[in-house]
């Protein structure tokens, strides 16, 4: 009897946990939906959702129409678009349009991948979410959530309104309706939504990446507060404070550091999810970022002799391109802002190791913390060939910089 009592016990306790994880799960869903649903309006799906609570892949009506609609932008774009004849000026107008055929191309490969090979990744991202969100002890009150899901809507916003603007100047400096355009226009700011995407998944890492970070320091502190207490006098009305000591009481059977461990290594698993899942983003955003900037230093030196070339294309030349550009100033910032944070980990873990007035177990399960934190650098990689952080940045600033002078040099010959 007691055996059977104690199997029911464990299978409520199981039901409850599933119950408690799809919660969690429906909470990390939402924070990021307002992005998840307009990527859907240009029919890339990276699941569905079944009765609120459970992640599955899009159905094959789903696939089919994200790559239908992604044809229809680049039909409709073959059409209006003007192609050259055997003058120059008809050419140099053509390359204009290259980093448009550029950015149409990631959006078709977007529809195929995104749909059909990446699905399973993204389900994944946000199930291990929910569980380290259990785990970190996240207050079951919306307010976390809330302020997650504000902070996506203040950056759809941001980018909307930017979109809005440099793609109204854009159409104004125009003598007429360039058709094609009014069809590319939307694929850029799919481009940038992307970008946006990834970045909050990489913000949604670091915030709970802080979390970790707060319960060692709190630990840290309290173990410094209490050695003080041996050489000073406690103060008659001590004030009180919010800090919570998650770890607890230093003891050789506290194994609060390990599980600390364990979350941390659950954050390097979604980092490398996150990283799987956006390779080919990001290396096509990269791609069609050099290219509209180096044809539009080309373009600008070009019609920047001809005789009807006016300051309001110039200026629209330049708007487009410094958003460009900041598609890959925020990854890089908001990747390199992780790896800061990991670094802090770092050390607070070292502090603790350190510690030598702590039980030798604590320290124990410190040192198998710090491996895994030299595991798991967080770091994004494009495909192995490159880090996206601030020394990328750098790097793409110097390469365009290179390709400017080239251009200059060359501009003299036609």
């Amino acid at each position: 009897m007691a055996q059977i009592k104690d199997e029911n016990q464990s299978k409520q306790q199981q039901k409850e946990n599933e119950t408690l994880n799809k919660n969690k799960l429906k909470k990390v869903v939402y924070t990021l939906k307002p992005a998840l649903m307009l990527e859907n309006w240009f029919g890339l799906f990276r699941f569905s959702i079944v009765n609120e609570e459970e992640l599955v892949p899009p159905n094959a009506k789903l696939k089919i129409f994200g790559v239908i609609l992604s044809i229809f932008f680049i039909v409709m774009f073959a059409v209006f678009v003007d192609f050259p004849d055997t003058e120059t000026e008809s050419i140099m107008e053509l390359m204009d349009e290259v980093p448009s055929m550029v950015v149409l191309s990631q959006y078709f490969i977007a529809s195929i991948t995104t749909s059909s090979c990446l699905s399973a990744i993204a389900i994944r991202i946000f199930e291990t979410f929910a569980e380290l969100d259990s785990m970190l002890l996240i207050t079951t009150t919306q307010d976390f959530y809330n302020k997650s899901r504000y902070q996506t809507n203040k950056y759809l916003i941001i980018l909307g309104v930017s979109h809005i603007i440099s793609s109204t100047l854009d159409l104004l400096t125009d003598d007429e309706i360039v058709w094609c355009k009014l069809f590319v226009l939307p694929i850029y700011f799919l481009q940038k939504l992307e970008v946006l995407t990834f970045c909050k998944l990489i913000v949604m890492i670091q915030c709970r990446l802080q979390i970790i970070n707060k319960y060692l320091t709190n630990f840290i502190e309290e173990q410094e507060k209490n050695k003080a207490l041996v050489f000073t006098l406690a103060e008659s009305n001590p004030k009180k404070t919010d800090k919570f000591n998650w770890i607890g009481c230093p003891s050789p059977n506290n194994m609060k550091i390990r599980d600390l461990a364990t979350m941390y290594d659950v954050i390097g698993t979604i980092c490398s999810l996150i990283n799987d899942l956006f390779n080919i983003q990001i290396f096509m955003t990269l791609v069609s970022t050099f290219t509209y900037i180096v044809i539009a230093i080309w373009s600008t030196l070009y019609f920047y002799r001809a005789p009807n070339f006016t300051f309001g294309t110039l200026t629209t030349i330049i708007i487009w391109c410094i958003t460009i550009i900041l598609s890959v100033v925020v990854m890089s910032f908001v990747c390199e802002r992780l790896v800061s944070v990991r670094n802090n980990t770092k050390i607070l873990v070292n502090k603790v190791i350190m510690n030598y007035d702590l039980p030798k177990t604590m320290r124990v399960q410190a040192k198998a913390f710090m491996e895994l934190i030299e595991a798991w650098p967080l770091k994004i990689m494009v495909y192995d060939m490159f880090s996206v952080d601030i020394s990328l940045m750098l790097k793409f600033i110097s390469v365009a910089t290179t390709y400017l002078i080239v251009i200059i040099q060359l501009s003299h010959f036609v």
